[in-house]
């Protein structure tokens, strides 16, 4: 029986390269297994990020108004990497109750029989599609820039899963912390790596993703940087990344 590993890549502070680490990780996967990119922020970058571009008809957060999800699925720049994009202008802010929805929706759609992956790129916000999006993790992952107000969001987002997890009376989801844009000379990114590896455990640090401009630069090509034909720094951080990611999962 085929079990579908679902990855939420999350930090409610922005700036913090969600959507860049969230196109890389889907990519990298798709060039060995069958993935699905959920788009759950509804500015569409990770929409962009894979060749396409957000909807303004039908797209991930069409599930909240009863909207299938495989309906929503368009193919991408790698051949095993379908996605579902945003839908530009959606307000969660719309609509009381939508708890439990997308698991519903994986459960009923029976997501497993066709995805190896779902790595879901949520927005900044604690809201119920970032809450969702927890309610179906088998994995966090949270990007954050060493820097002090970037550690505060570690924290933040921490208490979020946790708090999340005690509400649906689910088993934790593997959480994993993802330095980005680290310079390994600058002497406040040395110090906030320190403080994160003391306050959360060196075991929830993942290998850290140094600065490249490549990765700046991939959403103006619209293709990921793990797909680039000179491997620059930022393909090969992210080819680590990802292989620690399914060593913790047991993959």
């Amino acid at each position: 029986m085929r079990l579908v590993k679902t990855i939420v890549i999350s930090n409610r502070k922005g700036g913090s390269a969600k959507t860049t680490t969230a196109v890389n990780l889907a990519t990298e996967l798709a060039k060995s297994h069958s993935v699905l990119l959920l788009d759950f922020d509804t500015q569409g970058h990770a929409s962009i990020g894979v060749g396409c571009e957000p909807s303004e008809g039908v797209g991930a957060h069409s599930v909240f108004l009863g909207t299938t999800l495989s309906e929503t699925f368009i193919p991408t720049v790698h051949e095993r990497l379908t996605l579902s994009p945003a839908l530009a202008f959606f307000d969660v802010y719309d609509y009381s109750d939508l708890r439990g929805m997308l698991k519903s929706r994986f459960k009923r759609e029976k997501i497993a029989d066709f995805f190896d992956y779902c790595i879901i790129d949520t927005p900044p916000t604690f809201d119920a599609l970032l809450k969702n999006s927890l309610e179906v993790a088998d994995a966090v992952v949270i990007p954050f820039v060493p820097h002090h107000l970037g550690v505060v969001a570690v924290g933040q987002m921490m208490r979020a899963i946790y708090q999340s997890a005690s509400f649906a009376q689910r088993e934790l989801a593997e959480v994993g912390i993802l330095p980005v844009m680290f310079n390994p000379h600058i002497k406040e990114h040395q110090e906030a790596l320190e403080r994160v590896r003391t306050s959360f455990g060196a075991e929830k640090l993942f290998s850290p993703i140094g600065v490249d401009i490549k990765l700046s630069k991939q959403f103006e090509s619209q293709e990921p940087a793990v797909l680039a034909l000179q491997r620059g720094k930022g393909m090969k951080d992210y080819g680590i990344f990802a292989q620690e990611l399914l060593l913790r999962m047991g993959r």
